[in-house]
């Protein structure tokens, strides 16, 4: 049951999220209008700059958004009366969110609930994350520490492990750290995008930093330990990246060309997020948190806090809007509604759909603005329908 005692809104909390927002329909953009799908690492040489560097940024999103939901639990714990209610309340909101990932937000890619491919994507580790993390508070916070500590620095040690396809074993391992495409019944597929171990385990951590954050009452000081541990997961990023000493699949090397160099660099693996690619992605994120902190509390309150309040809201806004418009535009770029693939590919645009970069940059503004708007309307209604199931859990 929860209690009374009100949360502090920790605005540079909500503007790293609205970053963040910001960088997701800057991918997903891309993805719809520029034709950029790429590996992930991205295939170096063979990726050029501006594609790298536009997908970099998108690199930020995942794990931040696990970090962010991890520290934001703890600071929010204090809601419940006990800790059996908030872990409770976790494990639902995780299998809400898991439940979200194969409907509204798989139907918001394909507009067709019956598509036949499932994607286990950022939604669905953020619900496994929260599961995950209410049955470790159960246990104990020194569980949670110690969970998170051992997946995060140690689930890289089991790369090479594999199973024999369409057993159960290989069935829970592609859950939880490989990477793969499942059968189900009735000639469904599911692909495990974000296997849920490393997901899970910084998540944990983000809560032990929460719980840490909350109880030195959001001082200056907690932010500065929060930047020095951001830069010194940089700094043994740097090492175990630059020597290739552990933490990733993909090997850093040295290409005659300084740009591909800078990119292989900065490219660890993505799927499942590896050690390097948390260390890089979260470590920044913890400096950013510092720098933001300096900005006033009312300091893009229309916009980027508005995102960052409504992140879940916002999140699967852009997706829709980013879909329909793109469909709008199909006779606008030369293209016939006849030609789409609709129920073959994933989004069913037709062959050859595209925009110039200038052109698609365009597109991810308007889609921003948009989303903008409609996050500012969701608040207003939320704050008048705070008992509503939406209002809970969107």
């Amino acid at each position: 049951m929860s209690i009374t005692s009100a949360t502090p809104r920790l605005h540079h909390i909500d503007l790293l999220r609205g970053i963040i927002i910001i960088f997701m329909v800057i991918d997903h953009g891309m993805y719809y209008c520029l034709n950029y799908s790429v590996n992930d690492p991205m295939t170096i040489p063979g990726t050029d700059p501006l594609t790298f560097f536009t997908r970099f940024v998108s690199h930020f999103c995942a794990p931040l958004f696990v970090f962010l939901a991890g520290l934001s639990a703890a600071i929010t714990e204090h809601k419940y009366a006990s800790t059996k209610a908030f872990s409770l309340n976790l494990i639902v909101r995780g299998l809400v969110l898991i439940l979200f990932e194969f409907t509204i937000v798989s139907w918001s890619w394909s507009f067709n609930p019956l598509f036949p491919m499932l994607y286990a994507q950022v939604i669905w580790a953020i619900g496994w994350g929260f599961v995950m993390l209410g049955l470790l508070r159960l246990v104990g916070l020194h569980a949670v520490f110690i969970a998170g500590l051992l997946l995060v620095f140690g689930h890289n040690m089991f790369d090479g492990v594999s199973f024999e396809p369409n057993t159960l074993a290989n069935t829970l391992w592609s859950i939880a750290h490989q990477k793969n495409v499942l059968a189900l019944p009735f000639d469904f597929k599911i692909r495990t995008t974000y296997p849920v171990a490393p997901i899970v385990g910084l998540m944990a951590l983000a809560y032990c930093a929460g719980v840490y954050y909350k109880a030195k009452e959001y001082s200056t000081k907690a932010i500065n330990h929060a930047a020095l541990l951001g830069i010194s997961c940089l700094a043994l990023y740097a090492m175990l990246r630059g020597f290739n000493l552990y933490g990733d699949a993909s090997i850093f090397t040295v290409h005659s060309n300084t740009f591909e160099t800078v990119m292989s660099f900065l490219n660890p693996t993505k799927y499942p997020l590896s050690l390097q690619f948390m260390l890089l992605t979260v470590g920044l994120g913890l400096i950013a948190l510092k720098l933001l902190s300096h900005f006033k509390v009312d300091f893009s309150h229309g916009f980027l806090q508005v995102l960052g309040k409504t992140s879940m809201f916002s999140y699967l806004v852009h997706l829709y809007l980013l879909h329909a418009i793109a469909w709008l535009l199909i006779p606008f770029l030369g293209l016939n509604f006849s030609d789409m693939t609709y129920g073959e590919t994933l989004v069913g645009l037709p062959p050859g759909y595209g925009m110039s970069y200038i052109a698609t940059l365009t597109f991810i503004a308007v889609v921003i603005g948009l989303t903008t708007l409609l996050a500012k309307r969701y608040i207003t209604w939320k704050r008048n329908n705070k008992r509503s199931l939406i209002a809970k859990y969107i």
